[in-house]
């Protein structure tokens, strides 16, 4: 009996794995598995970029000089099966260009490979909490944590605008890549799901990484679009604090009073930030992390919250340009000033 079921969910994965194939929009490519091992040095260790549950990521050189990122799943069972195909139906239809782009795949005997645009400046994880150095003049503005602007209307998108609307189910630092001028762009859809009509939960096994996902995700595997709003408050709190994800229970006493406030701010900051901007931001993350879910806001709300707070201090910032400043529309086509009050190569705001 329990052979005839292996046999059975093998077969319901591999008709599945070639319908995901054949539904591939025209943009998605599909790779033999001799090409990305070319691509790759054989997957070598020395490419590696990065890795998850399912995979590891390479730093890939397809024909034609195209620089790609390429995933190899790792795990040979069901889970990864469907976590492939979840990823490749999801990126095949959601549109916005910050959401990392999907290239092509791989389906080869028991490879399962996923090759995406390659984003080259790291992580917000591995600004904060890796090799890169977290006080770089040009991630200040994602320290203090209004640049975070740029990245919650991707998961505003998904939850409201997208066709299908979804629900992210594992947004964290390390899932938010990084543009050489600092624009985010969100990765990793294996999780992903289609989120219900109204306030309606999914009902689900209990997936995503431990400090980032949502109480009531974790105690029942009810799946809400705010659950995703959760995870989104505890990156804004590694941002706030410099701290790991696992921190709500330290940080949410400290958010109540302006001396808990001062304990929470990254330290290695010093005196580099606007308390009043950072402590409206800390108040928008202490709504997102409300264990009730009905308390915490919606994406669209959180945007449009912080948006204000990111105008605010932007227009702070001009008033201190000298009037020979470049013009902020050409500063802005230039890439430059993306948060507000872009630091000096010192680490400082700058001031002209």
């Amino acid at each position: 009996m329990r052979s005839m079921m292996s046999s059975s969910l093998v077969s319901s994965t591999t008709v599945s794995l070639v319908s995901t194939m054949a539904t591939c929009p025209p943009s998605v490519k599909t790779f033999s598995l001799g090409e990305l091992e070319k691509a790759t040095d054989n997957f070598s260790f020395k490419r590696v970029l990065g890795e998850g549950g399912f995979g590891r990521v390479y730093h890939g050189n397809l024909e034609g000089g195209l620089e790609a990122a390429i995933k190899l799943l790792t795990r040979e069972d069901q889970n990864g099966d469907r976590e492939f195909i979840a990823e490749v139906e999801m990126l095949s239809r959601l549109h916005h260009r910050n959401l990392v782009k999907l290239i092509g795949i791989c389906i080869e005997g028991r490879a399962r490979c996923l090759v995406y645009e390659i984003v080259r400046n790291g992580s917000v994880e591995s600004h904060l909490h890796g090799m890169i150095h977290k006080n770089s003049f040009a991630f200040y503005p994602c320290i203090c944590g209004l640049s975070c602007v740029h990245s919650i209307p991707r998961l505003a998108y998904l939850h409201e605008d997208s066709n299908p609307r979804v629900i992210h189910r594992d947004f964290k630092a390390s899932n938010v890549l990084l543009e050489d001028d600092f624009t985010p762009k969100v990765s990793d859809f294996g999780l992903a799901r289609e989120a219900s009509e109204g306030s309606q939960h999914i009902s689900t096994r209990v997936m995503g990484t431990f400090g980032y996902v949502a109480p009531e995700y974790a105690m029942t595997g009810h799946l809400l679009v705010k659950s995703d709003v959760y995870s989104y408050g505890v990156v804004l709190l590694e941002l706030l604090s410099g701290r790991k994800p696992n921190l709500v229970t330290w940080a949410r006493p400290l958010l109540a009073t302006r001396e808990g406030l001062e304990r929470l701010v990254d330290p290695s900051l010093g005196e580099k930030y606007d308390f009043g901007d950072m402590a409206k931001v800390a108040a928008i993350a202490s709504m997102c992390v409300h264990p009730e879910v009905s308390q915490r806001p919606f994406m669209g709300e959180v945007v449009q919250a912080l948006k204000l707070i990111y105008n605010d201090a932007e227009e702070a910032c001009e008033d201190l340009q000298p009037s020979s400043a470049t013009p902020r529309r050409r500063r802005r086509r230039a890439g430059i000033g993306r948060g507000p009050c872009a630091p000096s190569v010192t680490g400082r705001p700058s001031q002209g």
